[in-house]
């Protein structure tokens, strides 16, 4: 079920008083809305975090009838569970995108699932070695299913050519992870999670994106006095480890600095540690800017948000700065 522990400024989006399509009450449509219905109206791009956190990170992209995942860090059964309350199921992925290959965003259990369902995975050529060591790794790539990238575009999905991605490498831990940039017609999204810091390159490769998706990890304070190994502390609080509150926020003001016409139009927050953050943390460092503030999506572990419309802001004139969202 969605989340549904908002402040008013989180309201708009969490799911608070929403309802999903399967529960929505049918009513008989006015001759307006079948007048609507005949018109040509713009494909479906929209987006649902199944998950985020240590425990496993995974996010649904639609477009169209056609469906990308990002990260496969739940089991194939969770995943099954979670894509049938939308609707899918495991045989509707078109294809997967990762970030990196540590096990809270691609669990070992995959493989097979992918070679017997044909569906293609999209890496970084740097973290092929990391698929290698995988049980089945090899024979993923031996089926011509784990497909490398580097620094130029590609279409992910053969029969949705719409559909663009664009790559940034970022810093973390050993083999670094990606950035990516989903492009499709009328609206974009930008994704960006585990990274220790967000460098301009980063920042202008997500300018300008409607909808943004961006790890908000730890609080500093509980992160310092946690009871985990220093070690780890500082490792995720490295330039190669997670982004903190502060920091995603800074790098969300960044973002909307550098982008035209009032974007991003949504903001998803991913991957908020269970031991050194807190919701609250969350909301009081992006409460310092209301009308951000109601552009906000918090991601949990163990449930996923609803689906979010990935589309241009309207009735906006490219001259003007928009204050707020209705």
């Amino acid at each position: 079920m969605p989340h549904t522990d908002c402040h008013p400024l989180f309201a708009a989006l969490s799911g608070a008083g929403s309802l999903d399509a399967a529960t929505a009450p049918r009513t008989s449509p006015t001759p307006q809305r079948r007048a609507a219905v005949r018109r040509p109206q713009r494909e479906a791009f929209r987006v649902c975090v199944l998950g985020s956190g240590s425990g496993g990170n995974c996010t649904v992209v639609r477009f169209a009838d056609a469906t990308l995942l990002i990260d496969l860090g739940f089991g194939p059964r969770t995943t099954a569970r979670r894509l049938a309350q939308l609707g899918l199921s495991l045989d509707d992925i078109d294809a997967v995108c990762l970030t990196h290959l540590d096990q809270d965003h691609f669990r070992r259990s995959w493989p097979r699932h992918l070679i017997d369902r044909r569906i293609p995975v999209h890496l970084h050529h740097w973290h092929r070695h990391d698929l290698h060591l995988l049980p089945l790794g090899r024979d993923l790539e031996q089926a011509g299913l784990a497909r490398a990238f580097d620094a130029d575009p590609f279409q992910p999905i053969d029969r949705q050519p719409a559909i663009t991605v664009r790559t940034a490498r970022c810093q973390h831990d050993r083999q670094g992870t990606i950035a990516f940039r989903v492009d499709a017609p009328h609206a974009s999204l930008g994704y960006a999670t585990d990274l220790g810091h967000m460098p301009p390159s980063v920042v202008d490769h997500l300018a300008g994106v409607d909808l943004l998706a961006i790890e908000s990890n730890y609080d500093e304070q509980m992160t310092i006095h946690s009871s985990r190994p220093t070690f780890v502390n500082r490792r995720n609080m490295s330039d190669s480890g997670h982004l903190s509150n502060e920091q995603a926020y800074d790098a969300v003001q960044r973002i909307a600095a550098a982008s035209p016409h009032g974007n991003p139009r949504h903001v998803i927050l991913l991957h908020r540690s269970s031991q050194c953050n807190h919701p609250m943390k969350v909301r009081r460092v992006f409460e310092r800017s209301p009308a951000l503030a109601r552009r906000v999506v918090l991601t949990e572990q163990r449930r996923r948000t609803r689906w979010v419309p990935v589309r241009p802001l309207r009735c906006v004139q490219r001259t003007q700065w928009p204050l707020g969202f209705k």
